[in-house]
């Protein structure tokens, strides 16, 4: 099963009635669909990551997105422990990807190559989950295969196809 990459939380920001000082660069904004978050926790470094639980939303993942905001990622959800594979067509993001298996152990961490769709990035054993974030987010925070990951929120599998 190939699943494309992933897709996560922007921060717009509001400027409420101030002006932009001149020559200052152009926010990026995106379109992002709604979708519930999760507060993750590894070694004591939190993110927000929004959900992919359906078919539909995990194959959409983080496709088609220039930015992702710091601290934040997409969660994927599987029903059972299975081999993952991933690849990043359409996906303009360098990012991290971490396969976690049902106890919430880091099984593998990899980095992935924007635009790459001959790579698959594929856990070495089963995994339930896969974390996208930014590029190094996970080497810049000392998190590495082994460590526990904490999940907050609501994790239920809805309307699987």
């Amino acid at each position: 099963m190939i699943v494309t990459l992933t897709f996560f939380l922007l921060s717009p920001f509001c400027h409420c009635g101030t002006k932009k000082p001149q020559g200052a660069p152009e926010e990026k904004k995106e379109a992002v669909p709604s979708r519930p978050t999760v507060k993750i926790s590894i070694r004591n470094q939190q993110l927000t990551a929004e959900i992919a639980r359906t078919l539909e939303e995990k194959t959409l993942g983080l496709m088609f997105r220039h930015y992702l905001a710091p601290d934040s990622g997409m969660l994927f959800i599987f029903q059972h422990d299975e081999t993952l594979r991933f690849w990043m067509k359409n996906c303009y993001i360098p990012l991290s990807i971490a396969f976690i298996d049902s106890a919430g152990i880091i099984t593998d961490i990899m980095e992935m190559t924007p635009l790459d769709t001959v790579t698959r990035y594929t856990s070495s054993r089963p995994a339930r989950y896969a974390l996208e974030t930014v590029a190094g987010w996970f080497a810049s925070h000392g998190i590495r295969p082994g460590d526990t990951v904490r999940i907050t929120g609501n994790l239920q599998i809805q309307n699987q196809r």
